[in-house]
């Protein structure tokens, strides 16, 4: 069996790569698990999966393997930099897949004819012995306009994690004709060319995406690039929404998240006052799983008599006719396996995300009526108002997810709550301001609402 032939990686995709972990995940070289995050841990790394044909290797190569078997990403970097590569490996495929520049996946042992997880080189990271540097990834260069229409496409304004990449000879279902158009190697957004301006048309999956506000704008390259570092074109913060009210400097949040005290409250400033809201114990139970909305049983030409999905009738008559018997969710779900992505058109923005159960645990403050907060990473990330008890809220509301709910007739602030929630365990957490009276919950849910991170 010959030896694996590795290309260098290009010094300029070093640069951005070594730029783009900094910025996405932590400043190299960092302490990460136990190991020592260095660029060339990372260069490694990146040599030994785009080394293999399909850019793909196995986490860890099987412990009865003979030479003459697939070896896995732990050899491949263990042999080269004679380090553990068992414990490596775990960190290292954390820290591309953070940055945008990996992804995890399943592939096929050829011996044992079972799925191994495996780490997937995304392609705009990937090169050969002759390639240049790809223009979704290209660094400026001096001279350069460091907004120019390629610049903008090295961070995503979505995400601000993926990088974007120009697809040519696809079109996108219900989009006018366009040369080509622009997709997020992260959350999937897409952009397409408008003149010399891009416009924001779908969203593939990401957990709590910045489209709701800028779906079908127009912006210039140089606007997109501005979003995606927070500030306007001219270099200032990006301003509130017109209509809403300025807010005075007393009751702003303080820029490094919410301070929690040492019983778990937060403090969280209200005009010139401050409110403790109390965390909520939650039982989480099962599970988290994904695809929810393959269970709905209505059959697909009931489903379309719902004036919700009228605007889906005519596709689906000219595309798939034979399969409106069929159950709605059987049929969302075998496109999605054939990665069609119309199945997207019939689910609310958060509806592939996904989703478990909860309860909230003993509470005195459960059978009363107040305001919750759902707080990530100590930034506020939405604002509800309970005008029934709490308990009921946590319990019935936000603790569990029907299938219907995944739809466009669904309920998209339950997934998005119920996702963020499961999906972030030690992150994430709901909190408690209890209150009877109307007015003062609704006064504060409002108010609060203005700081919602987007």
């Amino acid at each position: 069996m010959s030896a694996t032939q590795y290309f260098p990686i290009p010094p300029e995709m070093f640069a951005l790569v070594v730029e783009t972990v900094s910025r996405r995940v932590s400043r190299l070289p960092f302490l990460r698990g136990g190991v020592m995050v260095t660029g060339e841990l990372i260069g490694v790394a990146m040599e030994c999966l785009n080394a293999e044909f399909n850019k793909t290797l196995a986490l860890r190569t099987q412990p009865d393997a003979a030479r003459n078997q697939e070896d896995g990403l732990d050899r491949c970097i263990g042999e080269r930099l004679r380090v553990q590569g068992n414990t490596v490996v775990p960190v290292i495929v954390d820290v591309l897949c953070s940055a945008g520049i990996a992804e995890t996946t399943e592939t096929m042992d050829r011996v044992a004819h079972r799925p191994r997880k495996s780490v997937r080189l995304l392609s705009p990271w990937t090169w050969h012995a002759a390639s240049g540097m790809s223009q979704s990834v290209r660094l400026p260069v001096s001279g350069d306009d460091p907004e120019s229409s390629l610049s903008w496409m090295s961070m995503c304004p979505i995400c601000r994690t993926g990088i974007l990449n120009r697809v040519v000879g696809k079109q996108l279902f219900g989009i006018p004709h366009t040369d080509f158009y622009i997709e997020c190697t992260h959350c999937g957004a897409k952009f397409i060319p408008v003149g010399t301006q891009f416009r924001l048309v779908s969203i593939a999956t990401v957990k709590d995406p910045l489209w709701r506000k800028h779906l079908d704008q127009t912006f210039p390259a140089e606007t997109w690039s501005a979003l995606a570092r927070g500030t306007t074109p001219g270099g200032k913060p990006v301003q509130q929404p017109a209509g809403k009210k300025p807010v005075s400097p007393s009751s702003k949040f303080p820029a490094g998240g919410l301070t929690q005290l040492k019983d778990g409250s937060l403090v969280v400033p209200y005009g010139d006052k401050t409110l403790y809201f109390k965390p909520a114990k939650l039982d989480f139970s099962g599970p988290v799983r994904e695809d929810y909305f393959a269970r709905v049983q209505k059959p697909l030409e009931e489903l379309l008599k719902n004036p919700v999905f009228s605007h889906l009738l005519l596709p689906i008559q000219a595309r798939y006719s034979q399969c409106l018997p069929m159950k709605t969710g059987l049929f969302l779900h075998q496109l999605k396996e054939r990665q069609d992505p119309f199945y997207r058109e019939f689910l609310n923005i958060y509806g592939d995300e996904k989703y478990g159960t909860f309860r909230l645990g003993d509470a005195k403050e459960g059978d009363k009526k107040g305001v919750l907060i759902v707080v990530v990473n100590r930034a506020l990330f939405d604002v509800i108002n309970c005008p029934d008890a709490i308990r009921s809220t946590i319990n019935d509301t936000l603790g569990r997810i029907s299938p219907e709910d995944c739809l466009l007739s669904g309920d998209s602030t339950r997934c998005r709550i119920n996702a963020l929630l499961c999906s972030n365990k030690k992150e994430a957490g709901i909190f408690i301001q209890t209150s009877e009276d109307t007015e003062v919950r609704e006064r504060i849910t409002k108010t609060l609402r203005g700081f919602i991170a987007v």
